[in-house]
């Protein structure tokens, strides 16, 4: 198999999601020793290549194609020996439409379901071949699964749950050392983390230092509270209730600290930021920035009334499309991607699993500089995914409710608006794209 890259970008996370896995590779003799052969049988030995686009991020854009082969290609190839893999990175989705060439397989954020793959008719449920291939579902963590299926609203899968993110707090030891602050520590609760914010925001020598950041955007469409911005039954937004108001105050009184506006979540490596919570892909990045800084990681703080319920999953999963002609070998191959031998070796660099294996899970970040003794597994896996919010009725106007919610909040604090206000604005602004989605269709 030849892995061809035909496209652009670069490297990683998130913060609305990107993955950071710039990585080396084993030969092509240590995959074969790395697991057993695929379970299923081949669906055919003859040659047969498949297009396979990666739409999530820069990590395997055309200048960093050997992640692509190093994390995906080399593995297909190992196993599936009459397969040809034609890599494709970031095209645009109507590129699919306007040309008429689309891809067998796409890596892409579980997110853009309906969005893209379902607005433009590349959805493949994939009951059939889960059977056909006897795919154990029972391996993944069921919140990835139920959240395709939220995504979707229609209660079909149309993918397999790749690679993730979790969030987690990274902490500057450095800075709790100077003030005699203690340590954060797994399992604390907002209010526990609001109280450590407040002892170490000040200004110091001319310095300030803030005690906590955390992103507004991520923390409303991830929130640990399972609330959807529309309605469930009804074409009209919901927003302005006691779930969202809890959210959005929960953030806004560590903005409220003296001494703790809230700046950048990416300046933890400047030195200058005690706690920050951010998606755990930044493992692969932080630690190259500031080699002086001592620094740890804990799991996200929780509210005390969902214990060990962090934020909902950042997943990128791996779709067979409606066009492709080869969707059983296509479907052979993102099996495989999901399998123990893949999986392990992509948790070493650093990737949250899809697996619920503790065998995999707590080999995480093992292969990255830096975080050797760092409590990086805990703080990864110590809480449990928050639930996807109920599923829409799919006879409902869709627009993307999540998407100006970090924009609403980061206004609020600029302005000093209250909540209420907030949400109210937010609410009304939906509303508006509601009406204007339904006049689009004739509604």
């Amino acid at each position: 198999m030849k892995a061809k890259g035909i496209a652009a970008g670069v490297c990683t996370l998130l913060a609305a999601g990107i993955f950071a896995g710039c990585s080396g590779g084993k030969s092509e003799s240590a995959v074969k020793d790395a697991g057993a052969e695929p379970s299923q049988k081949p669906a055919s030995s003859e040659p047969v290549t498949l297009k396979f686009y990666t739409m999530q991020n820069d990590n395997y854009s055309k200048d960093k194609e050997e992640n692509f082969e190093n994390e995906i290609g080399r593995f297909i190839k190992a196993k599936f020996p009459n397969i040809t893999i034609e890599h494709v990175h970031k095209p645009k989705v109507e590129d699919f439409v306007t040309t008429g060439e689309f891809p067998d397989i796409t890596l892409d954020s579980s997110s853009y379901v309906k969005t893209r793959y379902m607005e433009y008719g590349m959805q493949y449920d994939l009951a059939d071949e889960i059977k056909k291939n006897n795919y154990d579902l029972s391996k993944l963590n069921p919140v990835l699964i139920e959240q395709l299926k939220a995504y979707a609203g229609d209660g079909k899968l149309y993918a397999l749950p790749f690679t993730g993110s979790n969030f987690i707090m990274f902490y500057n030891k450095d800075i709790f050392d100077k003030f005699g602050v203690p340590y954060p520590k797994d399992g604390m609760t907002w209010d526990e983390t609001y109280d450590l914010a407040k002892k170490i925001a000040r200004t110091d020598g001319g310095n300030p230092y803030y005690g906590f950041m955390a992103h507004p955007g991520l923390m409303m469409k991830y929130n640990q509270l399972s609330l959807d911005s529309l309605s469930p039954k009804e074409d009209k937004a919901l927003v302005q209730t006691d779930g969202w108001k809890r959210l959005f105050d929960n953030l806004k009184r560590f903005y409220e600290i003296p001494d703790n506006p809230y700046t950048s979540v990416d300046d933890f490596p400047k030195g200058q930021i005690a706690m920050d919570l951010h998606v755990s892909e930044k493992l692969t990045l932080w630690p190259q920035m500031n080699q002086n800084m001592g620094w740890d990681v804990v799991s996200a703080p929780t509210f005390p009334e969902k214990p060990k319920i962090g934020l909902q999953p950042n997943e990128y999963s791996l779709y067979v499309t409606s066009q492709s002609k080869h969707k059983d070998e296509a479907f052979q191959v993102i099996a495989y991607l999901t399998s123990e031998e893949v999986q392990t070796y992509l948790s070493k660099k650093g990737y949250v699993t899809p697996l619920v294996s503790k065998e995999v899970q707590k080999v995480v970040g093992q292969d990255i500089p830096g975080l050797q003794g760092k409590n990086v597994m805990n703080a990864i896996y110590y809480n449990n995914y928050a639930n996807p919010p109920a599923s829409r009725d799919p006879q409902l106007t869709y627009v993307d409710g999540m998407s100006k919610a970090g924009t609403y909040f980061t206004d609020m604090l600029k302005n000093g608006e209250d909540t209420n206000t907030t949400l109210r604005k937010w609410e009304e602004d939906l509303n508006q794209q509601i009406a204007a989605a339904k006049a689009a269709k004739g509604k």
